[in-house]
């Protein structure tokens, strides 16, 4: 993977769907919280249970004395609520038993490897999770890879096929340009969504066409370019 192809592919990105909006560094525990509610679901499905947690707990301190039953029924709609619910619990449990409080405050002057290693130690926190943990609440340079990203970097063979997708986390985390994580990321995510779906993918109406290897593009532009061309 090569610094110039990297840059290309995000002038693409922003042309397509505009630089991202600078976003307000966010509580690392509500990071944290907002993340495990995410894993095996959709965004709006995972933010509005993040939103009835918020709204029905004054703090997180609240939701630890709330019984596990409860917390899964509140957060149902996210999928995996009895998972969820005592993932949650174990954590923010063993947060207050490491700092003494909930908070993470710590890993902001921790190193990576170290800030990364802390938060994996929490039972159920993933490379996903510790990444968007560092990056969303500290502007840390490491990269969350979803599904969206690691789909996308492989058909545009920025990971290799056989790449697991931890070490996809520290490969594109190494690569991409530090200043540049936070734009990639939601890039790719972007694209993923829109347009390099994970079935029937619009690589007829991709500006990423030339540049992508995925081995069944040009049926899907056959596909979906013939009637586009026929409209005009």
């Amino acid at each position: 993977m090569k610094r110039p192809q990297i840059l290309k592919i995000l002038r693409i990105l922003r042309r397509a769907y505009g630089t991202p909006p600078e976003r307000l560094r966010s509580d690392p525990v509500d990071e944290l919280i907002r993340t495990i509610l995410s894993q095996n679901t959709s965004d709006s499905n995972s933010l509005a249970a993040f939103a009835v947690l918020k709204r029905k707990f004054k703090s997180w301190e609240a939701l630890l004395s709330t019984d596990t039953s409860r917390v899964a029924r509140l957060i149902e709609h996210a999928g995996l609520g009895n998972i969820k619910a005592k993932r949650i619990k174990e954590v923010l449990l063993e947060i207050k038993r490491r700092e003494g409080r909930l908070s993470l405050g710590l890993l902001k002057n921790m190193e990576m490897p170290e800030a990364i290693s802390y938060l994996r130690s929490l039972k159920g926190v993933g490379p996903k999770t510790a990444a968007c943990v560092l990056l969303f609440s500290f502007g840390k340079p490491v990269m969350p890879v979803d599904t969206h990203i690691y789909r996308v970097a492989k058909r545009l063979s920025l990971i290799s096929e056989d790449l697991s997708i931890e070490e996809a986390h520290q490969l594109l985390s190494d690569t991409v340009p530090k200043n540049l994580i936070y734009d990639f990321h939601l890039g790719i995510i972007e694209h993923g969504r829109k347009t390099c779906k994970a079935q029937n993918p619009r690589c007829g109406v991709c500006l990423l066409y030339s540049l992508c290897g995925f081995k069944d593009k040009v049926l899907y532009k056959k596909e979906i370019a013939s009637p586009l061309r026929g409209s005009q």
